[in-house]
């Protein structure tokens, strides 16, 4: 590999990935963390792409460097197409060990009967272009609203490249472009489930070369069936603007499947819907982004999504208004000095009369946009209104994280949780690999019957192995 060129694409990070933050349980955090131990990393700060490749070290030439280049040489590329492709050592692997404990005040309201998680993630090199990734955890049996939907394998996945394409076969959760509270269409809430990637630059007529990305996934969901897919359309406009299309489904039936991986979702469903269905299978989403780069460092970006959306009268509407539902993210992300950063998100879904994104609509409930009672679209849910605001500060060992969610909802007829969640946490760098951090949460959420009240703090230890 060309040192020389490839930190050329790292010094100048392209707009196109600014905010594709990788999901929860990417390896990429790890590599990160034990190749860049800082604070912030040792913490698992979330980062979108250009983030990563501004914090990669540029001559470390060991095993772990080496992954990472590989796992972000696809952003450099984009950057500047001159770039040498990075190969990988064949028959070369890390394990990467981290292991958490937690120490509870006796009145603390969030201990947990787990007092220790580990996470162990192992890449290995099949091939100068092939990687094998897989990550053994038990962390979600401590955090978030449903552990039982997981299990201990959040991640496996084979991964290689032909060429300018990849290629990817594993069992993993997905995340696309959106922001730091989450993503709109495709987002990592969800469970795992098994799926198939390919993604590739495609030269489309008068419109230029675009990045293309589409993913399948087939699951069981209560005992029955599911079918999930996407595909997005990504290009930088230039060195601010960058532009994405996006659409996906689920599905509880795929007649002839093979023909809606081939042409545009929206018109498989009417098709098939004319064809031999009817209506209530095939839940159709699309959605849109704009980012602006105001410079290295600070972003804004608008993501719009439909669900629901009604076609005209010539292609089998029938006249009414669309879109139907609606949800809008907008960010900011600002770093007003080196060792500080903003983050300032409003997040709005069902913003129409009637209501209803990622529901079921009176269908089927596997039809509703989750899976395992979790959204697969942003994580506020449906009929939310929603503020999210996070600032961090580094500064030699010490590193300091605030959190915040203010959430209503958007039409009082339909159901959903409102209230307010902040989070702090305080962390010291004790030695080179492991973080000490003082931990508070204090949360007021309320659905239907008496509110979720609770506050308290905890004592985490992180360890790198």
């Amino acid at each position: 590999m060309k040192l020389g060129v490839f930190t050329l694409g790292l010094l100048l990070p392209p707009v196109l990935f600014a905010q594709q933050l990788p999901a929860r349980d990417d390896p990429l955090y790890d590599l990160l963390a034990h190749l860049t131990p800082t604070p912030a990393t040792l913490a698992r700060t979330p980062l979108s792409l250009d983030e990563f490749l501004q914090l990669l070290p540029r001559q470390d030439a060991e095993a772990r460097a080496m992954f990472l280049r590989w796992r972000l040489d696809t952003v450099a590329r984009a950057s500047h197409p001159c770039t040498t492709s990075t190969q990988l050592k064949p028959m070369q692997g890390v394990v990467l060990t981290t292991l958490d404990g937690f120490g509870y005040p006796r009145d603390s309201n969030w201990a947990t009967p787990a007092k220790g998680t580990y996470r162990v993630a192992g890449l290995f090199a099949l091939g100068e272009q092939a990687l094998l990734e897989m990550v053994w955890s038990d962390t979600p049996r401590r955090e978030g609203t449903n552990p039982s939907a997981f299990d201990t394998f959040p991640l496996a996945r084979l991964t290689f490249r032909t060429g300018a394409w990849e290629w990817q076969l594993g069992r993993a959760n997905l995340r696309w472009a959106g922001g730091y509270s989450g993503a709109l269409l495709i987002n990592d809430a969800m469970p795992p489930v098994p799926y198939a990637r390919v993604a590739f630059p495609m030269r489309l007529p008068l419109i230029g070369t675009w990045q293309f990305e589409q993913f399948f996934a087939q699951f069981e969901q209560d005992g029955r069936t599911v079918w999930w897919s996407g595909r997005r359309f990504t290009r930088a406009l230039d060195s601010r603007w960058s532009l994405s299309a996006a659409e996906a489904f689920k599905a509880l039936q795929l007649p002839n499947g093979v023909l809606s991986q081939l042409v545009p979702y929206y018109l498989y469903q009417k098709w098939m819907s004319r064809a031999e269905i009817g209506s209530g299978w095939f839940n159709y989403l699309a959605e849109l982004g704009v980012i602006y780069q105001l410079n290295t460092t600070d972003r804004l970006y608008l993501f719009w999504l439909i669900d629901d959306m009604r076609a005209p009268d010539f292609l089998g509407g029938r006249g009414a208004n669309t879109p139907r539902k609606v949800a809008t993210l907008l960010g900011f992300r600002w770093k007003p000095t080196p060792n500080t950063r903003l983050i300032l998100e409003g997040v709005l879904t069902d913003g129409t009369e009637n209501g209803g994104t990622y529901g079921s609509a009176g269908h089927d409930p596997r039809y509703a946009y989750s899976y395992k009672g979790l959204p697969m679209g942003h994580p506020f849910g449906a009929n939310r209104r929603g503020l999210y605001a996070r600032f961090e500060w580094e500064h030699g060992r010490w590193f300091l994280a605030m959190d915040g969610i203010n959430i209503g909802r958007f039409h009082d007829f339909l159901p959903g949780e409102r209230g307010y969640q902040f989070d702090l946490q305080l962390g010291y760098q004790a030695t080179p690999t492991s973080l000490l951090s003082l931990r508070y949460r204090t949360r007021h959420l309320r659905a239907t019957d008496l509110p979720d009240a609770r506050c308290g703090w905890w004592i985490q230890w992180s360890q790198l192995f």
